[in-house]
């Protein structure tokens, strides 16, 4: 029996330790979906938009009446000692309360907005995980692509400097040339080694933002072909919606909502009813029951006055109100200008960095072309290894600026997108 529990719990723990060291395949969306589900802030937003929603479903509770229910009972002492009195008395009351004023509008519109603006605080919060996830995808991909040219190059100059020694050997090469190859070589695993510490680090990071273990191992599943490919960014017929804005416009709205809450509690009366009744059961010595009860109804209205004064708090907090809806309406204008500029700049940079990528693709060209030519004029003694080890640097070099280029290119793309509220990966698409 204890073989066959020793066998069993080995397949489970097999089959465990298999399960966390199978490799995560992860494209672009995968990323956003782990990142948004195991996010804390989000998962915080959510309940605080869910509370907004709540309250705005029952906004309107302000008209519903009040009721309570009170009940005594109390019974006189006898005066004689040791006799027993039977006298007692059951109270019951109960009471129903409305009260109503003209801000009932007010009060449900401002749940409304305050629910609006905690879907765009939502979404906003959203798009910023979502935005950071996609850079950081793209950033690593662009790492990935960096460590196979470093690893290429170091390949390259491994290679030179054990072909340089084989010459040095034969008699055919100074030790000179020997020596400059294998610094060279040294400085590329150097490079090299560097590359995938970065990486490393970059990834540890990369799986905290979506809530893996970092025992997970992961496999990102894209191409940097797919950015040097996109076409030329417009955005035409695509409709703006900056967060930033959108939250000002709510802001606003919600500011006029308050100036209009602060006239109408400095002008209008509150009304207000109510009904109670009391019921009281009395006993007497004699174990006799009396009943008695009465209703109460009543009405009542409460007309601010302190309204009429420019002096009185009242007076004042409307011009307040009033200065904020002025102060907001300042900001949205301001947005808007800054919002143009910001297109505008993205728009720009983008068509910028898409002729960049044109000019790298063509460096990469001439780069190649140059250095095989060199390196068969190095073989047949008519270039010396400086030449060689320059052509070859300039390769490399010509390379690292692509995949550079692509990273900033992708990255003012996600930023238009985020700007502009379209949903990203749209754009160029």
């Amino acid at each position: 029996m204890r073989k066959l529990f020793s066998v069993t719990a080995l397949i489970v723990m097999s089959a465990v330790s298999a399960a966390y060291s199978e490799e995560l395949k992860l494209t672009i969306e995968d990323s956003v979906k782990y990142a948004l589900d195991g996010n804390l802030t989000i998962k915080q937003n959510q309940i605080e938009l869910e509370q907004a929603e709540r309250n705005n479903r029952w906004s309107w509770n302000s008209i519903s009446p009040t009721a309570n229910v009170s009940a005594s009972y109390s019974q006189t002492l006898p005066e004689e000692e040791n006799a027993v009195s039977d006298a007692g008395t059951i109270t019951i009351t109960g009471k129903l309360n409305l009260s109503l004023s003209a801000n009932l509008a007010t009060s449900v519109k401002a749940a409304s907005l305050n629910y609006k603006s905690s879907k765009i605080s939502y979404e906003t919060a959203r798009r910023t995980i979502e935005l950071s996830v996609r850079k950081a995808f793209w950033a690593l991909l662009n790492e990935q692509e960096n460590i196979a040219l470093q690893e290429k190059n170091e390949a390259t100059a491994k290679s030179q400097y054990e072909s340089n020694r084989t010459k040095y050997n034969r008699g055919s090469l100074s030790q000179l040339d020997v020596l400059s190859a294998q610094v060279t070589w040294q400085n590329a695993q150097f490079s090299l080694e560097s590359a995938r510490t970065t990486w490393k680090n970059d990834t540890a990071a990369f799986k905290q933002m979506l809530a893996l273990p970092q025992d997970t191992e992961i496999k990102l599943i894209g191409d940097l072909n797919e950015i040097l490919s996109l076409k030329e960014i417009s955005l035409d017929g695509i409709t703006i919606e900056n967060p930033t804005l959108k939250s000002l416009e709510v802001q606003l709205e919600s500011a006029k909502n308050a100036l209009t809450a602060a006239r109408l509690s400095a002008y209008t009366p509150v009304l207000t009813a109510g009904y109670s009744y009391t019921m009281n059961a009395a006993s007497d010595d004699t174990g006799s029951l009396t009943d008695s009860g009465k209703g109460t109804l009543s009405f009542g209205a409460t007309i601010p006055l302190d309204g009429l004064f420019p002096w009185s708090d009242t007076f004042l907090a409307v011009d307040t109100k009033k200065d904020s809806v002025k102060t907001l309406e300042l900001e949205i204008e301001n947005q808007k200008t800054t919002l143009e500029v910001s297109i505008e700049s993205y728009l720009n940079q983008i068509k910028e960095y898409q002729s960049l990528v044109e000019l790298r693709k063509s460096s990469i060209e001439l780069a190649e072309q140059t250095y095989n030519m060199t390196l068969e004029a190095y073989n047949h003694g008519t270039k010396d290894l400086l030449s060689l080890q320059s052509a070859s640097d300039s390769l490399f070099t010509a390379r690292v600026n692509l995949l550079s280029q692509a990273y900033t290119l992708i990255c003012a793309v996600l930023d238009l997108e985020n700007t502009t509220g379209v949903s990203f990966g749209t754009l160029g698409k």
